[in-house]
């Protein structure tokens, strides 16, 4: 667990948390929009190839599907989306504690 702190010199306590709160609802609306995004490319590499990505990625690293344009894309999306879904899973740990 994590506790951070926050101090500001102006506003009320009910402002200040409304705007954390804003702030990390808008910034999940955003992971979620790429999120998405990167699904559809990962989608459609899957059904294109017949691969899960899992398999895709193992194969991938072993050298065993050629890097060109599309592979390494679906490689950078899967990529991306494991990060998201971090910070996802991070902005939705979050409580505003009293």
């Amino acid at each position: 667990m994590v506790t951070i702190s926050i101090r500001s010199k102006c506003g009320e306590k009910e402002t200040l948390e409304g705007l954390l709160l804003e702030g990390l609802m808008e910034e999940k609306r955003r992971i979620i929009f790429a999120l998405d995004k990167a699904t559809i490319v990962i989608k459609r590499n899957e059904g294109k190839y017949g691969y899960t990505t899992s398999t895709f990625i193992e194969k991938f690293h072993k050298g065993e599907i050629e890097e060109d344009e599309e592979t390494f894309e679906w490689w950078a999306e899967a990529k991306l989306a494991n990060e998201l879904k971090e910070k996802l899973k991070a902005i939705t740990d979050i409580e505003i504690c009293q």
